[in-house]
């Protein structure tokens, strides 16, 4: 009865080959039928794999640094002449326009020489035109007329520079902007000398900066950094690269960069620190799937496909990016390279792809078969 059992199950087991076999010749007939002879990579009895077509894809590394920042324009304003303040009309974080107020200075003396100098253009200019009119008379001689005219014209350079000593009694701000504290008081003696406050434009904030020499040479103005205040929180703002330094610190090997911000909103001052992310964009290299690389005790490689069969390529790891590996070694673009079935290559072996991409005689992709016709 034994012997018997063991008989039944042997058949059984010859049936399931031979079904499986058929099974299979059946398949591959009607595949090779239906694509109208078009390839997927190889003969019949190759070894089954997944391939990827192999972009070329550039090196792209995020650059950080911290940063320092000060507004577009900033002065220290100081009097042009010395003189006793007599009023001061702004107040710390006043916005004022370009030429406003911000301090007056004595001037009675001044105010005088002008008039003086006003009283002197007058009459030379009195005596000129009688000498003009004399003239033709005989009565004074032309050298007479040259000096009076000479006397006219130094009379108006004084009360040019009458007018310029009054003018700088007068401390104006140079450009619109942001007032500091007011370091001076009403009737404080001051000269050319004296801090009387700050004055910064905020309507842009520029933030100073440093590359790392392997990547200052592919950086250039116009481009895009991100930044995040460390005192505003995880709020992040967009700036971009204004200038660029000539030489590189030859202690840190870094190159100075500045990159303006705009603050329309005027939440960030002159003195905030930053943080800066930089992308910076370097050569294309091609980048396969994770698991097409495999390593052994010669180093990292992939398998390509060539001639439908399995070619082995050794590559040096250059950086992962998310599912991909950038590479370098000797891929071209488009090529095909083995995602799937790593494990069972070995080199010149057959290789049969299987997830429908065609491939022509070097290994590259071919367009995929036309459609047939619906039937009927």
């Amino acid at each position: 009865m034994s012997l018997l059992k063991q008989s039944v199950v042997l058949l059984l087991v010859a049936a399931v080959v031979a079904g499986g076999w058929w099974w299979q010749s059946r398949e591959a007939g009607g595949a090779e039928s239906r694509s109208g002879g078009w390839s997927r990579g190889g003969s019949g009895d190759g070894i089954p794999v997944v391939v990827e077509s192999v972009p070329l894809v550039a090196d792209t590394t995020v650059v950080e640094a911290v940063g320092t920042g000060r507004a577009l324009r900033s002065v220290t304003v100081t009097p042009a002449a010395a003189g006793r303040v007599v009023e001061v009309t702004f107040e710390a974080g006043d916005r004022v326009a370009a030429g406003a107020v911000l301090v007056r200075l004595d001037d009675e003396d001044e105010a005088a020489a002008v008039e003086l100098a006003e009283v002197e253009v007058e009459q030379a200019r009195q005596v000129l035109r009688r000498y003009e009119q004399a003239r033709p008379t005989g009565a004074v001689s032309a050298l007479e007329v040259d000096s009076a005219r000479t006397d006219l014209r130094l009379a108006e350079l004084a009360l040019r520079r009458a007018e310029i000593a009054l003018a700088d009694r007068v401390v104006r701000a140079p450009f619109a902007g942001v007032t500091g504290i007011a370091e001076i008081d009403v009737g404080a003696r001051v000269d050319d000398a004296t801090e009387i406050t700050s004055l910064d434009d905020r309507s842009a904030i520029l933030v100073d900066f440093e590359v790392p020499e392997a990547h200052a040479g592919l950086v250039a103005p116009g481009d895009t950094v991100d930044l995040t205040a460390w005192s505003l929180g995880s709020a992040r703002l967009e700036g971009t690269v204004t200038a660029i330094g000539s030489r590189l610190d030859p202690e840190t090997r870094q190159l100075g960069m500045r990159a303006r911000v705009e603050n329309s909103d005027d939440r960030l001052r002159p003195g905030m620190s930053f943080a800066i992310a930089l992308s910076v964009t370097g050569e294309r290299y091609p980048a396969v799937p994770e698991v097409a690389v495999a390593w052994d005790r010669d180093g990292a490689h992939v398998w390509r496909v060539r001639q439908s069969a399995a070619d082995r390529v050794t590559v040096d790891i250059v950086r992962r990016d998310g599912a991909m590996i950038l590479v370098e070694g000797d891929l071209a673009e488009g090529e095909l390279v083995v995602a799937e079935g790593v494990q069972r290559m070995r080199q010149g072996v057959a290789l049969a792809i299987v997830n429908g991409i065609g491939v022509n005689e070097t290994g590259g992709q071919d367009d995929p078969p036309p459609a047939e016709p619906p039937s009927g």
